[in-house]
């Protein structure tokens, strides 16, 4: 009797252990899975692209943007040529924004880029993407979020060369008290064009808005190359802070009063 119960524990057993490898075989691990869908389409020319973001929505300023590109029979494509092109359609006039052109990256296993964002969706207009695969695209709206109460993570501003230019901060970003990495990025816009500035010496100050005070200890940001400035902010305690930035080119303060506001 005892036998008997043995083989048939080992039966279920090995049964069991058939079943989960086949679980795992045909379920295999969604890589794409940490990232939130915002749209998924087909282009003219029959790729299907799926949009993503590792946040629930997409708001103003600066976003990681993710793109899958897949054939119709599901089998991922590596070797695209993709492109992304925000327009903000304001109704009497247009304009696009600042964005790093997608690359793949076989960690995701998607084309990765940048959009900055520099208004949310509204009354002031709308926003559509229009995502390229090999010269075949399709375009759908998208909704951009206000950025949250008391921030401020993109600004315009004209410079004293009569120029202007958009001031972003990185994203992602974990702040905390005490010492901090801080990334912002410059462009310069002419006409529709976003250019990446790289040849601005940067002064940063942070201040406290509602305690009226700065910290010591700052690095302020300097030149990373295409348009990204790196430095260090200390935050002293929790709140709002407003980092300000004083943008210099050959001695001359070209654009003065630009600021990021971060609440934490």
């Amino acid at each position: 009797m005892k036998k008997i119960i043995l083989l048939s524990l080992a039966g279920v057993v090995a049964l069991t252990s058939c079943k989960k490898d086949e679980i795992e075989e045909t379920n295999p691990i969604n890589e794409q899975s940490v990232f939130t869908l915002i749209k998924k389409d087909t282009t003219s020319n029959d790729y299907v692209v799926s949009l993503f973001a590792k946040t629930s929505s997409i708001e103003v300023g600066y976003n990681n943007l993710y793109v899958s590109v897949k054939n119709l029979d599901g089998t991922n494509i590596e070797n695209a040529t993709v492109t992304f092109d925000p327009i903000m359609d304001m109704g009497t006039m247009s304009h696009g924004s600042p964005l790093i052109q997608p690359v793949y990256k076989s960690g995701s296993k998607m084309y990765e880029g940048v959009v900055i964002f520099t208004m949310p969706t509204g009354d002031m207009g709308t926003w559509t993407m229009s995502i390229d695969v090999n010269g075949g695209s399709t375009t759908f709206p998208i909704v951009v979020e206000t950025s949250k109460p008391n921030t401020k993570y993109v600004g315009s501003y004209t410079g004293t060369d009569g120029e202007k230019y958009i001031v972003s901060i990185v994203k992602p970003f974990s702040w905390s008290v005490g010492m901090n990495d801080v990334s912002i990025m410059i462009h310069h816009r002419m006409m529709d064009s976003f250019i990446a500035v790289d040849d601005f010496h940067v002064v940063m100050d942070p201040q406290m808005m509602s305690m009226g005070h700065g910290s010591p200890n700052n690095i302020s940001p300097t030149s990373d190359g295409n348009g990204y400035y790196s430095g260090e902010v200390n935050f002293t305690m929790t709140g709002d802070w407003r980092l300000n930035f004083d943008l210099i080119r050959n001695g001359d303060t070209i654009v003065t009063g630009a600021y990021i506001d971060i609440m934490f």
